[in-house]
């Protein structure tokens, strides 16, 4: 089995309370992705970067 590492870009849409940064927002985020083949496994996670683009 050969180890794959993909670079995934996530648009998050979110209602956030006012006075939180969003680092500390998306810092804490919990996130999953799984294979639903069976025929891989993911070995690893990670957000890579963010960019705010609106905040209402």
């Amino acid at each position: 089995m050969r180890k794959v590492t993909i670079k995934l870009d996530i648009r998050i849409v979110m209602s956030v309370d006012e006075g939180i940064e969003i680092s500390e927002v998306v810092n804490e985020l919990d996130y999953q992705v799984n294979d639903t083949t069976t025929a891989a496994d993911i070995l690893d996670t990670e957000i890579t970067n963010y960019e705010v683009v609106d905040s209402v």
